[in-house]
């Protein structure tokens, strides 16, 4: 008998508990449903966008700027408006990489092993090539 009370009290539990849960109305779970497929309309929109970084963006706006001050003995509005809006876009990238979430330091790289032993796959950048090409030309050679 003691088990048929157990039964007995789970299935009250089970029924409170249907009872607790309110039903979700249609308008509910349309709004629901719109906001989800809204979010991932935005999220496809802005994926693209995500790869480029704030040094990028400051670079770009540098390269507008030259552009705008060119651009001034050609078409003096254009020039004018360019010159603006590259300005404003590295202001705006500057004080970004401030707010930036990882406050302008990156995050420690996991060092990567096989075998046991450490192994270095990094190339150095395109920028460090050079400047080690510019410096061995620079050394007299014996």
């Amino acid at each position: 008998m003691p088990d048929d009370k157990i039964k007995r009290e789970i299935e009250d539990i089970l029924n409170k508990l249907d009872d607790f849960v309110p039903d979700e109305s249609a308008a509910e779970k349309m709004r629901r449903r719109s906001s989800g497929a809204a979010a991932s309309v935005v999220r496809a929109i802005l994926a693209p966008f995500t790869r480029i970084s704030i040094r990028q963006v400051m670079l770009t706006a540098l390269v507008v700027i030259v552009v705008g001050f060119l651009a001034m003995r050609v078409n003096p509005i254009f020039g004018r408006y360019a010159l603006i809006a590259g300005v404003i876009l590295f202001v705006t990238s500057f004080a970004l990489s401030f707010f930036s979430r990882s406050g302008g330091t990156t995050p420690p790289a996991v060092e990567q092993r096989w075998r046991g032993q450490p192994i270095d796959l990094n190339r150095p950048s395109l920028p460090d090539r050079i400047k080690a090409w510019l410096k061995s030309r620079r050394r007299p050679h014996y």
